[in-house]
């Protein structure tokens, strides 16, 4: 669903147009309860914190998207004199400090175009490079307790903001998966440091060592600590058989109720690799066994683009079950560079719908029950946008 679009001129006087454009879009896609006040609450601070960069510039706004993923689109023109951009990077509109390595200060930079190779800014990407350095740089350090602190931050799944001439736009995502009712819209009691892994040092004894003292820190329940395990040693297995160079941090989060395991990565994939993987894509992905198999084709195929995860198959007595399509969710038309959004959940109800009319797809399912992964997590989310590589996999802690 794509809503209409609507100027804003004014955040305080525009609001109530917002909000009548926000409780239509709401009606329209049919969320209801605690996520329709998540985006109510999300649009009304990016809404303050655009004004609060661009001044006395006009927003174009509107929504896209569905009740399992929404973005928040806002269009402006970027016309800040020199005076407006030494201003922004010291104070905020409010009078407040920024921090100088803050995760404000860097929308900042974002919306200023300091560097003209640097075009465009990503909140996950931000995340990234922080837990990279967040053990070693102080400075990061200090970053990254920033950005736990910003409310902004904190409710949006990613931010993006690009830039082409003198016009800007920002689109903020959210994710309503039920999996991330909690992880993703609640501060975490437990995050742990992180574990930098390369594609070239998977068979480091040390990873494990180092997942172990981790999963301690979470404080859970011995059970709970042997499936986070179990769930980090099936994900290095993963990661073992992608093709190609890459870096990843992984992390893990505990909750009141649930634990997951986070997974952000960025690929090392220049054209001539990505033309190989797109010939061997082409070829068909008959020969894929294991429910971790298919998450590593989503991801692998995503890097190429949303066609590829559309064409994901395997075979099963003679008959082919479409799992990327299965597993697909929240994919907006209007936004062709939107990424692919891909859940265990959404492919394990797309089976259970099937497996009526389908020998295959019962046999995909037994696959399914037999995975260890599948059998422990409450949901596993994979998101791919360009080389940018996201996974969570949610985990419920026993009473």
């Amino acid at each position: 669903m794509q809503s209409e679009h609507i100027r804003i001129g004014n955040v305080e006087r525009d609001l109530d147009g917002a909000y009548k454009l926000l409780d239509e879009y709401i009606a329209a896609v049919k969320l209801e309860g605690k996520n329709a006040l998540r985006l109510r609450l999300l649009t009304e601070e990016i809404l303050r914190l655009a004004k609060a960069i661009l001044d006395e510039t006009t927003l174009e706004l509107w929504f896209e998207g569905d009740s399992k993923l929404t973005h928040i689109l806002l269009n402006a023109d970027n016309d800040l004199d020199s005076r407006k951009q030494k201003e922004l990077l010291s104070v905020s509109k409010t009078g407040e400090n920024a921090a100088d390595r803050g995760f404000f200060k860097q929308l900042i930079k974002a919306f200023l175009i300091e560097d003209p190779t640097e075009r465009e800014w990503s909140l996950k990407d931000y995340k990234r490079k922080i837990l990279k350095k967040r053990k070693e740089d102080k400075y990061s350090q200090e970053a990254w307790d920033d950005l736990e602190r910003s409310l902004v931050a904190n409710l949006a799944d990613d931010i993006e903001v690009s830039i082409y001439k003198d016009k800007i736009k920002m689109v903020v995502t959210k994710d309503f998966s039920e999996g991330l009712s909690t992880v993703g819209s609640t501060v975490p009691l437990v995050v742990t440091a992180p574990i930098i892994v390369e594609s070239e040092s998977l068979e480091d004894l040390k990873l494990t060592n180092r997942a172990d003292e981790e999963i301690e820190e979470l404080e859970i329940g011995s059970k709970d600590a042997l499936h986070m395990k179990l769930i980090f040693e099936e994900t290095m297995g993963m990661l073992k058989e992608m093709t190609g160079e890459y870096n990843a941090v992984v992390w893990f989060e505990k909750y009141k109720k649930q634990a997951c395991m986070k997974l952000t990565a960025k690929t090392l994939m220049d054209v001539d690799k990505k033309s190989t993987l797109l010939d061997m894509s082409s070829e068909g992905n008959i020969s894929v066994k294991g429910f971790m198999g298919k998450v590593k084709d989503v991801i692998e195929n995503g890097i190429l683009g949303y066609n590829n995860v559309m064409k994901l198959q395997q075979e099963y007595g003679g008959g082919y079950v479409s799992y990327g399509t299965m597993g697909m969710y929240g994919s907006t038309e209007g936004l062709a560079d939107s990424g692919v959004s891909w859940s265990l959940v959404e492919y394990r109800d797309a089976l259970s719908e099937s497996m009526d009319d389908d020998e295959s797809v019962k046999e995909a399912w037994d696959e399914l029950e037999k995975s260890i992964v599948a059998s422990v997590a409450k949901d596993v989310l994979v998101g791919v946008k360009g080389d940018r590589v996201d996974m969570t996999i949610v985990c419920d802690l026993n009473k």
